[in-house]
């Protein structure tokens, strides 16, 4: 019959139906106890320092994990397809991976930010530092030479 679909284009349009139907196979790898330990930390003294910055963090965070997720599944569905049906799922495969580097800048630009705010506040204590050993320096001085009886 013409115009009818051939049994490869049948069997193509099953299998496409059955990979975009199916559960991921993979899924975001385990994280160590001492990942886990570290964040929890991290989220707890960033928690205690700013609040707001802390579920900004969180959200950030699992932004990331969602699309981390979706691009292993792009992946997962890109591999299984077969040659002949890669090119459907390209373009999801494509969007997936700009999310993923999305929200990964996302939280790299926030972390980075709190960095930033770190050092200033590193450098200004070791400015207040550096002038009060520079005071004691000049005590010294003069208790030196009241020791030597100058």
């Amino acid at each position: 019959m013409p115009g009818a679909p051939g049994p490869a284009a049948l069997a193509g349009a099953t299998l496409l139906a059955i990979l975009l139907a199916a559960p991921p196979a993979v899924m975001a790898q385990a994280r160590g106890n001492g990942d886990d330990d570290r964040e929890r930390t991290f989220v707890e003294a960033l928690r205690r320092d700013d609040p707001a910055a802390a579920e900004r963090y969180m959200a950030l965070r699992d932004a990331r994990e969602q699309a981390l997720d979706e691009l292993r599944r792009a992946e997962v569905q890109f591999g299984a397809a077969g040659r002949e049906l890669q090119p459907v799922f390209l373009p999801r495969l494509k969007e997936a991976r700009r999310k993923y580097a999305g929200s990964s800048l996302a939280l790299l630009d926030f972390l980075d930010a709190r960095d930033h705010q770190a050092l200033a506040s590193y450098q200004e204590a070791i400015g207040r530092i550096t002038a009060i050993l520079e005071e004691r320096k000049g005590t010294r001085a003069q208790l030196e030479k009241l020791l030597r009886g100058e």
